[in-house]
């Protein structure tokens, strides 16, 4: 079995690119005239790439129903080739959900290698064309699903003396905070790793989010008793800024169903 000679290799963007036409050119002949069009997404396609970063391929298929990926590294480079029909392509981008912030800037930001017929200008306008009311709807689910949820199991930890949990607790807890505020910005985040930073931009943050995010940048989550009341004011600051925005978070029936 052959050994990884250490991992990803320094690529200039030239050269990155360069590859990257070679593998929509591969996809175009493997594919034939299913394929409809073909881009560059992630770092590349922002033109934010560095020297180890990996080639990310959206390939639009005239089938339907279709989707799949080819991940692979040669050893020095990785790279990804995601083949999706284009009615699901259009499906997956007109959804709004908890994670759009971070997920659909993919949609946005594209580098297209193959478009004759526009589809990535018509992916933009789909991401950028939703109603408002299914932006309020993934707000609610995000708070109720995921935030009131970590919520709880902060308190866990603090009541069974588990502070070992509560770092990860935290770091989920900011990475929702996050989601949160670019959801009801419909700001669309550049990347994980700036997400962070991006968010502390955005205007309307709940109060004790700015505390949580960059105690979880800063990495200082050694202290139980901190994280917990962090969390706890952040929590506080989403009720308030919920109400406000007239989220309603309780459920009036006892049992909806």
């Amino acid at each position: 079995m052959r050994i990884m000679p250490g991992g990803p290799q320094p690529m200039t963007r030239r050269e990155r690119l360069a590859l990257a036409r070679e593998i929509a050119d591969r996809a175009r002949v493997s594919r034939g005239e299913d394929v409809l069009a073909a881009g560059l997404y992630g770092s590349v396609a922002r033109g934010a790439d560095g020297p180890y970063s990996d080639s990310e391929i959206l390939c639009v298929l005239k089938t339907s129903g279709e989707d799949y990926s080819h991940e692979w590294t040669t050893g020095p480079w990785k790279a990804e080739v995601n083949f999706v029909s284009r009615d699901r392509l259009f499906a997956q981008a007109a959804e709004v959900h908890g994670e759009w912030p971070l997920t659909h800037g993919a949609y946005i930001h594209t580098c297209p290698l193959y478009d004759p017929e526009g589809v990535f200008l018509q992916l933009r306008r789909i991401v950028r064309g939703q109603p408002g009311d299914t932006f309020a709807t993934a707000l609610r689910a995000l708070i109720v699903g995921d935030i009131y949820e970590l919520v709880g199991k902060v308190r866990n930890a603090q009541h069974l003396g588990h502070g070992a949990g509560l770092p990860m607790l935290a770091m989920h807890l900011a990475r929702y905070g996050a989601y949160l505020i670019g959801l009801a910005d419909r700001h669309l985040y550049t990347s994980g790793s700036c997400m962070f930073e991006e968010s502390l931009r955005i205007h309307g943050r709940p109060a004790g989010y700015d505390d949580l995010c960059r105690l979880v940048m800063d990495g200082t989550l050694s202290r139980p008793a901190e994280v917990v009341e962090v969390c706890e004011e952040f929590w506080a600051g989403v009720e308030r800024w919920s109400a406000a925005r007239g989220i309603q978070l309780e459920e009036p029936r006892r049992i909806p169903f």
